[in-house]
């Protein structure tokens, strides 16, 4: 009988520390969730281009981990295409159609959103902009 019960007792330990192992591992990072901007900028480099005709047409998707960031940023999404669109705009030819052109426009314009989220609800937490099409005429 003595030696049931000390099984039984032994059992009933290993019963309460098991789940103490399951807690240790760490959870799992949320995943991506990405919003497309309905609409393509296209910009005319004319006045920046010699006079030669040049246009630069930009797709551009944001990606967050958190739905109410995406959420935010399609609310606003009047100003956040509209600054996009000016700062597309102030750049010049030959500086975009290089690899580092493309990729500070791409640092500037998450920077540009981040603001524009950062005054409208507080929170900045943007993850990335990608530019899903990049096309140089």
């Amino acid at each position: 009988m003595t030696t049931s019960i000390r099984i039984l007792f032994v059992l009933f330990l290993s019963a309460i520390t098991f789940p103490t192992w399951a807690e240790d591992e760490p959870a799992a990072p949320p995943a991506a969730i990405y919003y497309k901007i309905p609409e393509p900028f296209t910009i005319n480099f004319l006045n920046q281009s010699e006079k030669q005709v040049r246009y630069l047409q930009i797709k551009v998707t944001l990606m967050a981990h958190e739905q109410e960031v995406l959420t935010q940023a399609e609310l606003n999404l009047p100003m956040v295409q509209d600054s996009l669109r000016t700062l597309f705009s102030e750049q010049s030819f030959e500086t975009v159609k290089t690899v580092e052109g493309r990729k500070a426009l791409q640092a500037k314009s998450l920077s540009t959103i981040k603001t524009i989220l950062k005054e409208e609800t507080g929170k900045d937490n943007l993850d990335a902009v990608y530019f899903t099409s990049f096309i140089l005429q």
